[in-house]
């Protein structure tokens, strides 16, 4: 008798102690948006577009799922639920004339636990994605 509520003991207590110890895992990307000088770039326009890992699509609608703006640093910070391979689209647009973009793009794969940090430095090339 007692020997069978030690063990019951003893199961309540490992699962107990096994489910205390996950934690949900985290997938953080931040964005620095820097000019030719190497100095940071505020205001500037950041958007993600989601690649599902698992077949090579796009996923749906997500050119706009994910955007920010970034701060006095040039940066902009993003968390996500899965692991992916996004594609980072910065845009800025000069105070003189709103019409022309300076842009950049790159691509990224999100890790587990981590928080990757990729910059972009800004070029007058093929913009078409700003509009």
């Amino acid at each position: 008798m007692i020997v069978s509520k030690i063990h019951k003991t003893l199961i309540v207590l490992s699962l107990f102690f096994l489910t205390q110890c996950y934690t949900e895992p985290f997938f953080e990307l931040t964005v620095r948006v820097l000019d030719d000088n190497l100095n940071p770039v505020a205001n500037s326009e950041v958007k993600i577009e989601i690649t599902d890992i698992q077949n090579g699509n796009l996923v749906s609608g997500s050119i706009i799922s994910q955007s920010g703006t970034s701060n006095q640093d040039g940066s902009v910070f993003f968390s996500f639920e899965n692991k992916a391979f996004v594609t980072v689209r910065a845009c800025f647009s000069g105070n003189s004339n709103p019409s022309t973009y300076v842009c950049k793009e790159s691509n990224v794969y999100l890790e587990e636990n981590t928080n990757k940090e990729l910059s972009l430095m800004l070029e007058g090339d093929n913009c078409g994605y700003c509009f």
